[in-house]
């Protein structure tokens, strides 16, 4: 009789357990997801788009290398109370979108300061 009721506790143990660890999973999941997106926006509207492009115009490869390595980081304000989960999820997503967008701008900026340069020179060697 004693061993039943024991492994009645265990298996109610077990099934309680068992239903109690998803919806912990699944919230930091939710959690995480929730700072990407919010850390992609930022980092999109953060992020000058015309520096960057003047950047890649009068920096050229050296405007572009400089917004692939250095992005830069988010602002403390917005990651105050949250969690340390959240706030690395924000932060390395934040990066990651920033230096994107940095690099993509001056690659812009960079072929069309080069495509000038030619039409330039187009121009100068048909007079």
């Amino acid at each position: 009789m004693k061993i039943n009721s024991t492994f009645r506790v265990l298996a109610l143990m077990m099934v309680i357990l068992t239903f109690s660890i998803p919806p912990v999973t699944f919230a930091q999941q939710h959690l995480q997801a929730e700072a990407i997106i919010t850390a992609e926006r930022d980092a999109e509207n953060d992020v000058s788009k015309g520096h960057w492009f003047l950047g890649g115009c009068f920096g050229g490869v050296v405007g572009v290398i400089v917004g692939y390595a250095v992005p830069p980081d988010p602002s403390a304000t917005r990651l105050l109370g949250k969690s340390p989960e959240y706030v690395a999820a924000y932060t390395d997503a934040y990066r990651e979108r920033a230096k994107m967008v940095q690099t993509n701008n001056a690659l812009i900026g960079c072929v069309v300061s080069g495509l000038l340069i030619v039409a330039l020179a187009v121009v100068e060697a048909s007079d």
